[in-house]
């Protein structure tokens, strides 16, 4: 209601103050020149073109991305306020080319990182939690994707045109920076959203694997017990109560939720790799900024706090990702393979709780005793290799190797 009132009285005092202007003018050029200089004519008509873009902006989110979420409105309203708080601090630099274009490419501006902000909260939301309707959430995510990295690539691209046919950095630097910026996080937010792509590709593909693994060994028990049965029943010998009342397994009691896939093992190093390598772009594009400012105008206060922020966030992934690789190099010759004694007294993994098989067991090397002698194939996952293989930690803790390295990722 508040909204609609708004608007209502917007559209009127918009509409009363352009009839004047015609009433007061004899043509329609005077009209415009007189509404051009009138400060209070400019304030009104700025509020409406103000509202009228707020307006399309929503719409376009509800139809991308549906209703936001409390907290992602709350969020929105913080990062909104703190930008528009950097934009103050920058005019302090640019106060001589304040004016009506400024105005319209900080709207550019903060409509194309509201739309990042809301993308990048999606992604988040996907990484936690499946959406109740993927097909709609995908194609919607996808689309808002796309046509934020094209809104900011066109706009960075039109502050680079206007910045060379200039002869000294003016007020479009702070936006082709701005935009830079904002191009490198769309992309990385498309980039990260295909990561998550890969591995929900990767976990269904494991899920179907482990299911199929696990129905062929019902099957197998069920006709073990079948053939058990008759030929208890050949014989003329008879069977305990409790085998004969025992059900037959069935391969339908089997479900998809039952299954608990171990999922894509290297993500953690390709997000960590990502997050990388966007902080060092950012940290390039805030250091050419600060320097550029720091040569024409001086000292700029207000980038000073995302470049500390930046090279802070950037040093410690890279400590973090130099930690990550030294620790997860050759795990393999490393760790030893832990041996039937060490996995009989502590048979299951404390990361995963699954239960453990020594290594020798299911992998038998070719020339380890019994190793040619005939028996029956372990039954195995076939998408169990070496993430699987029991290691021995020097603390004497053991555990599987790909539960290992994920626990690392984790760490770092």
């Amino acid at each position: 209601m508040r909204l609609a009132a708004y608007a209502g009285a917007s559209t009127v005092l918009a509409a009363g103050v352009v009839v004047h202007a015609f009433n007061q003018r004899p043509n329609f050029y005077s009209a415009c020149v007189y509404l051009s200089q009138s400060n209070l004519s400019l304030m009104i008509l700025t509020n409406l073109t103000l509202f009228v873009v707020a307006s399309f902006i929503y719409c376009l989110q509800r139809i991308c991305y549906g209703p936001l979420r409390p907290i992602e409105v709350e969020q929105l309203y913080e990062k909104g306020w703190f930008a528009i708080t950097e934009t103050c601090l920058a005019m302090t630099i640019f106060r001589d080319e304040v004016g009506a274009w400024f105005l319209v490419m900080f709207v550019a501006l903060m409509a194309g990182k509201i739309w990042g902000w809301v993308g990048e909260g999606r992604v988040e939301i996907l990484e936690q939690q499946p959406p109740a309707n993927p097909r709609l959430f995908h194609i919607r995510l996808s689309i808002s994707l796309a046509m934020s990295i094209l809104y900011d690539a066109w706009l960075l691209s039109y502050a680079i045109n206007s910045v060379i046919q200039q002869a000294r950095p003016n007020m479009m630097v702070m936006f082709l920076f701005e935009f830079a910026i904002l191009t490198t996080s769309s992309f990385s937010t498309a980039l990260r959203y295909g990561i998550s792509l890969i591995e929900a590709k990767i976990v269904k593909q494991q899920t179907q694997e482990m299911l199929e693994s696990r129905r062929a060994e019902v099957r197998r028990q069920r006709q073990d017990m079948i053939r058990e049965r008759e030929a208890a029943a050949a014989s003329g010998e008879p069977l305990s109560a409790e085998a004969t009342e025992e059900p037959l397994p069935s391969e339908d009691d089997i479900e998809e939720m039952d299954i608990e896939p171990p999922g894509w093992e290297t993500k953690g190093h390709w997000v960590l790799t990502l997050d990388l390598m966007t902080d060092f772009i950012k940290l390039g594009i805030y250091s050419a900024f600060f320097f550029i400012l720091l040569t024409f105008y001086g000292l700029p206060i207000h980038i000073m706090r995302d470049l500390f922020l930046t090279a802070r966030s950037f040093l410690k992934r890279l400590s973090a990702f130099l930690k990550y690789r030294n620790a997860t190099r050759d795990m393999n010759q490393r760790y030893p393979d832990a041996t039937v004694e060490e996995i009989q007294r502590e048979d299951t993994c404390i990361i995963c709780r699954e239960e453990m098989t020594p290594w020798s067991v299911t992998n038998p090397a070719p020339g380890a005793p019994g190793a040619d002698a005939p028996q029956p194939p372990p039954v195995r996952s076939p998408i169990i290799s070496e993430r699987s293989r029991p290691k021995k930690l020097p603390c004497g803790h053991v555990l599987h190797l790909g539960c290992l390295k994920s626990w690392l990722e984790r760490q770092q």
